[in-house]
């Protein structure tokens, strides 16, 4: 796609970004967020205004993780229900959501800067089966800010290099992958560390348990 081909109708142009986002969400493979980066290098150009391209990006981000968030929590149930495998895999989700706690709204938001993260999580939050509302709220704040992100670094890309326009594009989604895996990591080692201490703390009230004497021991031992 000519990025310069259609910027002469700015309204076509948030549209055509708000669309490929929201494809994205359901084939990853989609260029969308390349676009985005894009569409804030545009901006640093003055064809496009940060703004409008802010927005557009978080509605198209919207709309395609509340799709894959219907798709998961309405078909993709039926279909795991079918096969043993499938309702183990459906428990486990279920139960990782439930450890998860309070923080599932971080985990939802952090996965929006992962490559592929999105997808899939939306995808593990309707087969966990929350709630549309609150996962719109969350994915809400989590577009949001990674629309924010995304368009930033396409202006900040444009603003302070002399670059074509597909070099500022290419440097700025190589910052945005390498920020992802290093939101990944973080995240996991987060993860692996809280449940670690669950676990820890688990063991310890069990031993605990152990050692205090039960009831009957107690009144043997006063008699």
């Amino acid at each position: 796609m000519d990025l310069l081909s259609f910027v002469a109708v700015p309204a076509l142009a948030y549209l055509v970004i708000a669309a490929f986002v929201a494809i994205d969400a359901v084939v990853p493979a989609f260029p969308g967020e390349v676009l985005v980066i894009s569409s804030g290098a545009l901006a640093a150009a003055g064809h496009l205004n940060v703004a409008w391209s802010i927005a557009a990006a978080t509605l198209g981000a919207l709309a395609g993780d509340l799709a894959v968030h219907g798709m998961s929590r309405r078909a993709l149930p039926r279909m795991l229900e079918r096969f043993g495998v499938g309702r183990r895999l459906k428990a486990r989700i279920a139960r990782a959501h439930e450890r998860m706690g309070s923080t599932s709204a971080a985990a939802i938001i952090a996965a929006r800067f992962i490559p592929l993260g999105r997808t899939t999580v939306a995808a593990a939050a309707g087969v966990a089966g929350i709630g549309r509302r609150r996962f719109a709220a969350i994915a809400f704040a989590g577009g949001l800010l990674w629309a924010s992100w995304t368009v930033g670094l396409g202006y900040v890309t444009g603003t302070v290099t002399d670059a074509p326009l597909w070099l500022q594009v290419a440097i700025g989604a190589a910052v945005g992958i390498v920020v992802g895996v290093w939101v990944g990591a973080a995240h996991t080692v987060i993860r692996t560390r809280r449940r670690m201490s669950e676990r820890a703390r688990a063991a310890e009230a069990a031993a605990d348990s152990r050692d205090e004497p039960s009831p009957s021991r107690t009144a043997e031992l006063v008699a």
